[in-house]
């Protein structure tokens, strides 16, 4: 069973063959290889960030409509005469 990487982790490994990558002093082959491992990299960074994206809009939403929901109620109690019950 393979472990998901950290955004973290895959980042710094993404840096690593950038870094080999512009020693150049590798083959062809060798610099084909890691700049499609890079290539994979970013794309698993990007379905995280995705993922993170998506996330925040939900609970950003959820926030907005716990938001809308406490002003009606605080609208509703602002009508409200205490005094007039006693």
């Amino acid at each position: 069973m393979a472990v998901q990487k950290s955004f973290e982790q895959l980042y710094a490994a993404l840096e690593e063959k950038a870094r080999r990558l512009e020693e150049g002093n590798l083959g062809l082959e060798e610099s084909l290889k890691l700049y499609e491992e890079g290539a994979a990299i970013v794309d698993e960074l990007r379905a995280i960030l995705e993922a993170a994206e998506l996330k925040v809009k939900t609970l950003r939403s959820r926030f907005d409509e716990d938001e809308a929901q406490l002003r009606e109620v605080e609208s509703e109690y602002d009508g409200f005469d205490a005094e007039a019950d006693e």
